[in-house]
């Protein structure tokens, strides 16, 4: 009986901070998006005999799980050192858990196992991504030896982002795994960064594993993001209440951002233009080869120009009748009419893609550069996509506002302009 209440009374007054380095906390990112998730363990290992193992296993390798520490020791260690360093402490941690004193805590074992397990790989990642910050002049992401991630095997399994080491990790991984995939070379351009990134995930992850992670991507970058590219990501976010955190608030800040940008350009147009911007009074656009061309190039042809974004739904949706047009007209009939897809993605390598894997590179394609801060955005006054304009054959413009693919009644307005 004294044996019991020494043991709760030992329970009772372990401090906050030995259950605080494996649970979440206010400061925690997941607490903030997922609160009734974030400490879903906590509750079941929450009583004093837990207590009192946790404190015990605290005091030995705290420091361990303290990510302030670990991330200053490792700039200061080479890569084998802080390889051993973690093996030997992680087996030395799985030892000290399969005491006696654990045996009859099986669930709290199973759980410090997982936490040990990620906590190692989590350091593991950390260390050439950190490294590789510390020096700006750095033009490769230092890269591990093969030996040392050959054991790592990535778990769709989303029970584990209730675990604080894992979701520690996740972000240090997917920073090495598409920095792999990209040779190493360092990023000079984030939005790029965060693009290829959030694609990275999309690919090799699922679930609520992939909405946590571009929840981070979007938290972690928000300054120098993009709205077209944080719509795209999170337009990725399957949770539907997830997506509306991001919305409102979140993009309202970027577009504050996107207005310098906007404003710049203006700045920019107002300068004086060479004789040819004069002459044609259209927007420059880059085609698919990375040749610059304006509507001067249709000239003597109808065309039908939609303005759109990888990124858009809508726009998506209006792909097939536009290829259902394009299909109805006879060989003649596409000599005097084309169609052109004029993208507003922040990237060209994301509009590329886009048209790509729309299957849209039979027909004729441009990019504005500059999202909604884009020369035809400003030129043409669109405030939202889709957006359609018809040129005649002199080139000019006689609809800015046409109407839709899906409206029976385009192709008779094409046809008819193109006699």
């Amino acid at each position: 009986m004294k044996k019991l209440v020494f043991l709760f009374l030992l329970g009772f007054m372990a401090s906050a901070q030995e259950s605080k380095f494996l649970f979440a906390d206010s400061s925690d990112f997941y607490q903030k998006i997922y609160p009734k998730e974030s400490n879903i363990f906590q509750q079941t290992l929450d009583n004093s005999i837990n207590k009192v193992l946790l404190k015990s296993f605290y005091d030995k390798f705290g420091d361990y799980f303290n990510v302030e520490k670990q991330y200053s020791l490792l700039q200061k260690t080479n890569v084998d050192e802080w390889e051993m360093s973690l093996f030997d402490t992680r087996n030395a941690q799985l030892a000290f858990i399969k005491s006696p004193e654990f045996a009859d805590n099986l669930t709290l074992k199973k759980y410090l196992e997982t936490e040990i397990k990620y906590n190692y790989w989590h350091l593991i990642f950390a260390y050439p991504v950190l490294r590789s910050n510390l020096d700006q002049k750095m033009k490769r992401v230092v890269s591990l030896p093969s030996v040392m991630t050959k054991g790592f095997k990535f778990e769709k399994n989303d029970s584990l982002l209730h675990f604080k080491s894992f979701r520690a990790m996740l972000p240090f991984y997917l920073t090495y795994k598409n920095s792999e995939e990209k040779e190493f070379v360092k990023y000079s351009d984030m939005v790029k960064s965060t693009v290829d990134k959030s694609e990275f995930a999309i690919k090799t992850m699922s679930g609520v594993t992939l909405d946590y992670i571009l929840a981070v991507l979007l938290n972690a970058n928000q300054n120098s993001l993009t709205p077209g590219t944080a719509r795209y990501i999170i337009s990725q976010i399957e949770n539907l209440n997830l997506q509306n955190k991001f919305k409102g608030e979140f993009i309202n800040t970027i577009i504050e951002n996107e207005k310098v940008a906007a404003l710049k350009i203006k700045e920019e147009k107002q300068k004086p233009k060479s004789s040819k911007d004069k002459a044609t009074g259209s927007p420059q656009l880059t085609d698919l080869t990375d040749k610059i061309f304006d509507f001067s190039k249709y000239k003597g042809k109808v065309v039908y120009v939609d303005f759109w974004a990888s990124w858009c739904g809508p726009c998506r949706k209006e792909f097939p009748f536009s290829k259902k047009m394009y299909e109805s007209l006879s060989e003649t009939e596409k000599e005097k009419i084309v169609f052109l897809y004029i993208s507003i993605d922040d990237l060209a390598e994301t509009w590329k893609n886009a048209v790509k894997t729309l299957e849209l590179g039979d027909f004729e394609n441009g990019f504005s550069p500059g999202g909604w801060g884009s020369e035809v955005v400003q030129k043409f006054n669109i405030t939202g996509i889709p957006r359609y304009m018809i040129l005649n054959k002199a080139g000019e413009i006689i609809e800015k506002d046409a109407k839709r693919p899906s409206n029976p009644e385009t192709i008779s307005d094409l046809l008819e302009l193109a006699k």
